[in-house]
């Protein structure tokens, strides 16, 4: 199997392995892009990145973990694993970090986006002086994230200074979809890919997302809003189900990669 150069494997496809685990699929599949996960690096990054490198794979993203708005003493403590990971970037030649906004505080929607604000100021402060991209997704998972759409999250980038990454798992209900990329593009550090299996009243769907192909988006339309609003950059393939703790089919991982790169060159990428 050839793996498209303009696709990235996140490493949250294969949440339960190690990177040891990661790193020797992504050899075997000859990826030369890979999402990295905070937790994965944590016992060696600067031994982990260097390994990345001699694979010949380039970092697309690297996962961080997110603030709890609702306590701002522990914040410090995540502006400083923000800080360390842009540096491991930044020295590796790789383009950006990112997290989810954080669960509500409860409070109106636009306070909860200025203590975020508040809260991300350094990280977005030390990411721009090491020429680095420090982004946050809008998810539609409310124990994770109180921006909840694409649209509402250029309001978020254009406030705080991140960037943004858009993923189809997220953002496929997006009203105007074609119209929110298009305004959102300028912001826009990584695009993720994924497919949903969007179910019915007699056949619910199982919760998360689908590898591409095996659910129900319409992905060649919206590969071509996001072409057409001008992104330049790699795919990540995320797949995540409703439990992170369920271990990776490696079967069909590599199936959904390879499904992954036929899309992307079924559009001409």
């Amino acid at each position: 199997m050839t793996v498209h150069p303009r696709l990235s494997i996140n490493a949250m496809c294969s949440f339960t392995w190690s990177f040891d685990r990661d790193l020797a699929l992504w050899r075997d599949l000859g990826t030369t892009h890979a999402g990295l996960l905070e937790f994965k690096l944590a016992d060696n990054p600067k031994a982990k990145m260097a390994q990345l490198q001699e694979a010949g794979i380039q970092s697309s993203t690297i996962i961080a973990a997110s603030f709890d708005l609702r306590d701002p003493a522990s914040w410090e403590r995540v502006q400083a694993g923000h800080r360390a990971l842009i540096d491991q970037v930044a020295e590796t030649g790789g383009r950006s970090i990112y997290f989810t906004p954080g669960r509500t505080t409860g409070e109106p929607w636009r306070d909860v986006l200025k203590t975020f604000a508040e809260a991300v100021a350094p990280t977005v402060a030390h990411a721009k002086t090491r020429g680095v991209l420090a982004a946050t997704e809008p998810s539609a998972m409310t124990s994770v994230s109180f921006v909840n759409t694409l649209r509402d999250a250029i309001d978020v980038a254009e406030l705080t200074g991140l960037s943004l990454v858009a993923d189809f798992g997220n953002s496929w209900m997006d009203r105007d979809f074609r119209e929110v990329l298009r305004d959102a593009m300028p912001h826009i550090a990584l695009m993720q890919i994924a497919d949903v299996v969007i179910g019915s009243s007699r056949n619910p769907p199982p919760g998360g997302r689908a590898h591409i192909g095996e659910g129900e988006l319409p992905l060649h339309r919206m590969m071509q809003d996001v072409l057409d609003a001008g992104y330049a950059g790699v795919f990540d393939l995320e797949i995540v189900g409703p439990r992170f703790d369920v271990e990776c089919d490696e079967t069909a991982l590599r199936r959904g990669v390879a499904s992954a790169s036929a899309l992307l060159a079924e559009m001409g990428i």
